[in-house]
């Protein structure tokens, strides 16, 4: 696998600056997230903050991934992307324009992978077994024409379950695969902390039979007390166990090590996490 750092980790660092220093410690991959009015395509200075960040990543062989489950982006009030199952059609239709902006925009830098999430499904909206079937097979016939679109750009476009979420397990990624046209071209973003939250146990192995359809693992674990991720190797779950689970599978993509909410400890962060592939 390419070991790889979430730079929402690092809330007080430069993106350019920092993937020389990720590099050095061993990382080979970081990932990035929208950020309004910093990483944002309405900005005019949009072009050069990227081209900054990228050619870091060039010069220093880092492989890039897209987050595009950017909290506040869309609205100051809203801490989640628009929703692809909303049952409003103009919030299906901004999360879709989203998705698709960002998609074009990568195009440009070729990150790895973009990942995203299908969209919270109301706390209030009752769900019966038939209208599941039909918000996959809308879900469907939305990310259809993303994934065609990713693959056309030389991208692979990953979704990410999210608990809450039209796809919320891996489970649910693995039945909604028999609804779309494009299944090969749409990968899976795998988030531990999700899997954990789900009981998807056990993760190692489970992601390892899943190696052919994974684009990328995000290596976290909530703190569910405090609304933040653990720092790494101070919660329950070995991350580092699953580190080598996957490693002895194949799996030779972008692992991406997230612990927000720490921002304060810096670059110490990334060095915790680093030190789980090598124990």
């Amino acid at each position: 696998m390419v070991p790889g750092f979430h730079s929402s980790s690092l809330g007080f660092h430069d993106i350019a600056t920092v993937v020389g220093k990720l590099s050095e410690m061993g990382f080979g991959a970081i990932a990035v997230r929208p950020q309004r009015g910093i990483w944002d395509h309405d900005r005019p200075w949009f072009d050069d903050y990227t081209s900054a960040f990228t050619s870091a990543a060039k010069e220093h062989s880092v492989e890039l991934v897209v987050d595009l489950d950017a909290p506040f982006y869309q609205s100051p009030d809203r801490y989640h992307p628009d929703s692809l199952v909303s049952s409003d059609p103009n919030v299906r239709a901004a999360a879709f324009e989203y998705l698709k902006s960002w998609i074009e925009r990568a195009s440009v830098f070729q990150p790895s992978v973009v990942s995203f999430s299908s969209g919270l499904i109301p706390p209030d909206q009752i769900v019966t077994p038939s209208d599941q079937e039909s918000m996959l097979e809308c879900l469907a016939e939305t990310i259809d024409p993303l994934s065609a679109l990713a693959h056309d750009a030389g991208i692979q476009l990953a979704l990410r379950p999210v608990a809450g979420h039209a796809i919320a397990t891996v489970a649910h990624f693995e039945r909604f695969g028999q609804w779309l046209a494009g299944e090969a071209k749409l990968g899976l973003a795998a988030d531990v902390g999700e899997m954990l939250q789900a009981g998807e146990f056990p993760i190692g192995a489970r992601l390892a039979r899943l190696k052919h359809r994974l684009a990328c693992v995000y290596l976290c674990e909530p703190d569910l007390e405090h609304a933040r991720d653990q720092r790494f190797g101070f919660g329950d779950i070995d991350l580092g166990r699953v580190w080598e689970v996957m490693t002895e599978s194949g799996f030779a993509g972008p692992a991406i090590f997230r612990a927000c909410g720490h921002e304060h400890l810096g670059l110490e962060l990334a060095r915790e996490a680093i030190a789980l592939t090598t124990s």
